[in-house]
């Protein structure tokens, strides 16, 4: 075994140690300060893990737009927090109770259209505020998740153990609420709501070609067919135009 494969396995167990003890192995959902606590802990052990993506202006810019957000959407009981991490997969994942993380490879792929960034972040910071980690969890799935780690010890390609830490499957009831609420976000926020449709249709292409690293952001937000048109749909409701042939 070698130390990379042991530091990996490592992780899986200090994800599995901190989770099972803060909940301490029961089935109730958390608290908001369960949250944070949990949230602040799974981050730390990430970060040893996941590189930060070494570019200070990227890092700002998501913090910019992250904090906009959250001017116009955040819940007083979290404390949010937006970063990049290294690596091509187009992706982007929240943690409950305040941290969210954008892959590099959704960065450069979004390139400078701030809209489309900022109905990423919205929808991810929606997932936080929504709880929707705290109601999955319930089902076993968070459990799962670091259980999926801990068992990742021979796994050599770092983007493998992305994917199970990324095993968090939300409901199609959750994906369409944190699409709605991204619309919604980005709206209040300033931002054009059409960067959320522009993201979805981005990865409906993206899919019919094929891209493999589009493929482990799929599997965690699937449905990018259905979403797009219950998104056109409730951009028309919130800013009462008809949605611009520019975004389809």
């Amino acid at each position: 075994m070698t130390r990379e494969t042991a530091r990996r396995g490592l992780l899986g167990l200090l994800l599995l140690g901190v989770v099972l003890a803060l909940t301490g192995c029961r089935g109730t959902t958390w608290s908001k300060r369960e949250e944070v606590r949990i949230g602040q802990q799974v981050a730390a052990e990430v970060e040893k893990v996941y590189k930060l993506d070494p570019d200070p202006a990227v890092q700002q810019r998501v913090q910019l737009i992250g904090q906009r957000l959250v001017a116009v959407a955040g819940d007083k009981d979290f404390q949010y927090s937006f970063k990049v991490l290294e690596g091509k997969e187009i992706n982007a994942f929240a943690l409950p109770g305040r941290p969210i993380y954008v892959f590099r490879g959704l960065i450069d792929k979004v390139g400078d259209d701030d809209d489309m960034l900022a109905g990423v972040l919205a929808h991810e910071m929606a997932h936080v505020n929504r709880r929707h980690a705290n109601k999955q969890y319930t089902q076993g799935l968070w459990r799962g998740i670091v259980i999926a780690l801990a068992t990742k010890g021979t796994v050599r390609d770092i983007a493998e153990i992305t994917d199970a830490l990324l095993q968090l499957r939300y409901s199609r009831q959750h994906e369409y609420e944190a699409d709605r609420l991204a619309v919604e976000y980005t709206y209040k926020a300033g931002y054009d709501p059409h960067g959320m449709l522009r993201f979805l249709e981005m990865l409906q292409r993206e899919e019919k070609i094929g891209n493999r690293w589009i493929e482990t952001n799929l599997r965690t937000h699937p449905f990018s067919d259905r979403r797009a048109a219950e998104v056109r749909k409730h951009i028309e409701r919130v800013t009462g135009q008809p949605v611009r042939e520019a975004a389809r």
